[in-house]
């Protein structure tokens, strides 16, 4: 991880200084969103490659160059043969057979073998920018904001519509606030969930 920098400063002169290196968390979920916990993972951008283990969250985070794009690779192990179903055990002597009788893979002898469950391997590309500042444009703050935190408001860009609504009322209802839909009433919480 970079550690903080100090530059020599001449009293009484104007200094321009270009960050370089930017923290990214992302909070990695599966389609039932369950965390994607404690696996692999790469997060290269640029040149620099970051190799780990998401958190129990799903959650990764690093400082990167200040560029705009990445890619982020995760490896899903492969399906584990023990948590296949186990089965039908075979009914007793004498007693009636099961209703209905179970399926079988022996039941299906012109089809191939199941071959050996293989592990899976998601890629994303990333796009990084810089988010507008509340104090620039305080609507398409937080809709940026809330399309990263998984409340898009598609197609309003900058101003507030139903969508962006919507998606504040969600927003305020997974945190526990009033469902008001006003942008106003969730920035202090979007600052504290986004940009902490």
């Amino acid at each position: 991880m970079v550690g903080p920098r100090t530059a020599p400063i001449r009293t009484g002169s104007t200094s321009t200084f270009t960050l370089k290196q930017k923290r990214l968390h992302i909070i990695l979920l599966d389609p039932r969103e369950a965390p994607y916990a404690g696996l692999e993972y790469v997060l290269t951008v640029g040149r620099t490659e970051h190799h780990g283990r998401t958190a129990a969250d799903g959650s990764l985070s690093h400082e990167v160059p200040g560029l705009p794009g990445g890619e982020l690779v995760l490896k899903l192990p492969a399906p584990d043969a023990a948590s296949a179903p186990e089965p039908a055990s075979v009914a007793p002597p004498g007693a009636p057979p099961p209703y209905p009788p179970p399926v079988l893979d022996a039941d299906f002898p012109d089809t191939p073998a199941a071959s050996t469950p293989e592990s899976v391997t998601l890629r994303w590309t990333l796009q990084l920018q810089s988010l507008v500042s509340f104090d620039a444009d305080a609507v398409r703050a937080a809709q940026e904001r809330l399309h990263n935190l998984g409340f898009p408001a598609d197609g309003e860009r900058g101003s507030p519509g139903p969508r962006t609504r919507a998606a504040v009322r969600a927003f305020q209802r997974t945190h526990g606030l009033p469902e008001t839909g006003q942008l106003a009433d969730v920035q202090q919480e979007l600052i504290r969930q986004h940009d902490a």
